[in-house]
């Protein structure tokens, strides 16, 4: 029928609901907020540390290239520099999926947030309601 409503939630209940959002929503924010640290850190290794590492072997080793083949035999020296070389790429990698990781769950705290804040804005409503016709 019509005429048959759920009761309305106490309005501690709904106050009580809202301070948790509120709380959801920072929570959200803070790890949106360490996926971007994590994301800006990935960007400024490989800005400051790869890409000046990279400038350096192939200046330093033009014969050879990244995967270690070469013409003739290699020294300690091109090991070394190809061994310092392929660390950063994982490195990177795990930095950029971390941060983007992070952002993905920032995102969904936000939109749990909003999807309980609908859900009670019904009976918040009902109570503004009561509130305006007296």
């Amino acid at each position: 029928m019509a005429t048959d409503y759920p009761d309305r939630q106490p309005i501690g209940q709904i106050e009580s609901t809202i301070s948790s959002i509120k709380k959801m929503l920072v929570v959200g924010a803070v790890f949106a907020l360490v996926g971007y640290l994590l994301i800006g850190m990935a960007l400024f290794f490989e800005l400051t540390s790869f890409h000046p590492l990279l400038d350096s072997f192939f200046s330093s080793f033009p014969e050879t290239s990244l995967a270690g083949g070469s013409g003739g035999t290699r020294g300690g020296q091109v090991n070394s520099a190809l061994a310092s070389i392929h660390k950063w790429p994982s490195t990177l990698l795990w930095l950029k999926l971390g941060g983007v990781g992070h952002i993905l769950v920032g995102i969904f705290f936000a939109l749990v947030a909003i999807v309980r804040a609908l859900s009670i804005m019904p009976h918040r409503l009902s109570y503004e309601m009561e509130r305006a016709q007296e």
